[in-house]
C-alpha cells in the first residue's frame, strides 16, 4: 500500500530485533494516544500475567509509521485470545491512511487466526476504530481498556489548574501542610510499602490486591524508559497513602492507589493531596495532561451538560475526579473479532442481562486483563473505571 511517498509494508513478529523495538517504542512515546501498554517495556510486565506478544509493525522507507502490541493468551477450551489496549497506533502525516489499512489489514488477518482478538483503539483514533469496523470487526463491551476517562490540561500555568478545582478541594489542598501531611516521591525500596498500602485497600473493597512480585516487574520495567512514578503521602511522617503513576506521550495517568484504612488517614484525605501533587510534578517535568485512569462512558455526556440528575448519577469515584476539573472524553469504539463459535456464543451469552450472564462477562474480562486466572496475582490494570483508594484502570 502506498501513498505517493513509497510503500507501507508490514511485519508481524514475536521477537522483533532491539532496534526495531527501540523505534517502535519511540513511536509510542511520541504519537497522540500513546501508552505504557503499547510499549515494548509492558510486554515484559504482561509475561508475568501468562501472555505472549506479538508484534504487528508498519514502515515506510525504513521509518516506523504504525502498528500495535498484541498480547495474547491461551484459554482452556476456548483458543487463544489476544487484545490491544490503547492501540493500533498510527502516526500522523502523509501516510497515516495508508498505514491504517496496512496495520488493519494485518490485524484481522491475525484476528482469524485467533479465537479471538479485542481491539480498544487509542485516544484520538477514531479513523482506526472504523477502518476495523469495515474489516469485519464488531463493536466491543470486553473492557480490554477503558471507554473515557477524565483529563486536566496543564498546557497552561499551574495556578490556573488551581483555579479550576473544586473550592473545597483547594482549601484541602492548601491546609495539607497544616494537617502535617507530606508528599514525597517513591522508588523501588518503597513498593513492600506500596503493596501493603495496595493490600489495605484491597481488603476494603474486595479486590485482588498486587504481590510484590508483580509489583516489582511493572515497576523496573517501566522505570528503564522513565515511565513510572510513584508519590507516597505521609501524615506526621508516617506512610498513609500512595499514588502510583504511569507516563507516555506527554500524558501522566493515575493508575493504583492504595491507603492505610484507619479513620485518623480518612480524615486526613491524604489520597487527594498525592493526586494533586503528581499533577503538579507532571507539570514541571513538561506533561501536556494528566489523566485520571478512567471513567464509566455513560456519565460523559450527563457531565457535559450538566445534567439536573448528575448528582444522583456520580459514584464516589467519578465525583472525586470531577472535584479537580478537567474534561470528560470517551475513547473511540472498542472492536473485537471473534472467530471461534463457541467462544462467540458463550461471550455472546454472557452478555445478556441475568445476573449469572454478568458474572461470566466479569469474569472473562479479569481473565482478559490479567486478574485473577493469571499468575502472581496480575492487576485488572485497564479497567474503564477505578476506585478511588484502588486499582485505577
Amino acid at each position: 500500500m502506498t501513498d505517493g511517498r513509497g510503500e507501507v509494508s508490514v511485519t508481524v513478529s514475536s521477537r522483533p530485533s532491539p532496534e526495531v523495538l527501540t523505534d517502535w517504542d519511540r513511536l509510542v512515546d511520541g504519537t497522540r494516544g500513546g501508552d505504557v501498554a503499547q510499549l515494548s517495556a509492558w510486554a515484559a510486565v504482561r509475561r508475568e500475567a501468562g501472555y505472549s506478544p506479538r508484534y504487528v509493525l508498519a514502515r515506510q522507507a525504513g521509518r516506523p509509521v504504525g502498528g500495535a502490541l498484541v498480547l495474547q493468551r491461551a484459554l482452556p477450551l476456548l483458543g487463544t485470545v489476544g487484545y490491544v489496549s490503547h492501540g493500533p497506533l498510527i502516526a500522523p502525516g502523509p501516510a497515516r491512511v495508508a498505514a491504517v489499512r496496512a496495520v488493519g489489514g494485518a490485524l484481522t488477518g491475525l484476528g482469524r487466526g485467533l479465537a479471538g482478538l479485542f481491539v480498544q483503539p487509542p485516544y484520538g483514533a477514531d479513523d482506526v476504530a472504523a477502518h476495523l469496523l469495515g474489516r469485519g470487526f464488531r463493536p466491543s463491551t470486553a473492557g480490554v481498556g477503558p471507554a473515557a476517562s477524565i483529563r486536566i490540561d496543564l498546557t497552561g500555568d499551574l495556578a490556573d489548574v488551581l483555579a479550576g478545582i473544586r473550592p473545597s478541594n483547594r482549601r484541602s489542598i492548601r491546609g495539607a501542610e497544616r494537617r502535617g501531611i507530606t508528599v514525597r516521591e517513591g522508588c523501588e525500596d518503597d513498593l513492600p510499602l506500596a503493596a501493603g498500602l495496595l493490600s489495605d485497600s484491597a481488603a476494603h473493597h474486595r479486590f485482588e490486591p498486587l504481590s510484590l512480585d508483580y509489583l516489582r516487574v511493572l515497576y523496573r520495567e517501566l522505570a528503564r524508559g522513565g515511565h513510572v512514578r510513584m508519590f507516597v503521602a505521609e501524615l506526621r511522617g508516617v506512610p498513609a497513602a500512595m499514588v502510583l503513576c504511569t507516563g507516555c506521550a506527554g500524558t501522566l495517568t493515575g493508575r493504583l492507589v492504595g491507603m492505610r484504612r484507619d479513620a485518623e488517614v480518612r480524615r486526613a484525605d491524604v489520597v487527594r493531596q498525592a493526586d494533586w501533587h503528581a499533577i503538579a510534578w507532571a507539570k514541571a517535568h513538561g506533561y501536556g495532561a494528566f489523566d485520571f485512569g478512567g471513567l464509566a462512558v455513560d456519565l460523559v455526556d450527563p457531565i457535559r451538560r450538566g445534567a439536573d440528575d448528575l448528582a444522583e448519577r456520580l459514584t464516589g469515584p467519578a465525583r472525586y475526579k470531577l472535584s479537580f476539573g478537567g474534561e470528560p472524553f470517551r475513547y473511540p469504539q472498542a472492536v473485537e473479532l471473534i472467530s471461534s463459535r463457541l467462544l462467540r456464543r458463550a461471550y455472546d451469552w454472557s452478555r445478556g442481562s441475568g445476573p449469572g450472564n454478568r458474572l461470566l462477562l466479569d469474569a472473562a474480562r479479569r481473565v482478559m486483563r490479567g486478574g485473577g486466572a493469571g499468575r502472581r496475582n496480575a492487576p485488572k490494570f485497564f479497567g474503564s473505571s477505578r476506585s478511588q483508594h484502588g486499582q485505577r484502570g
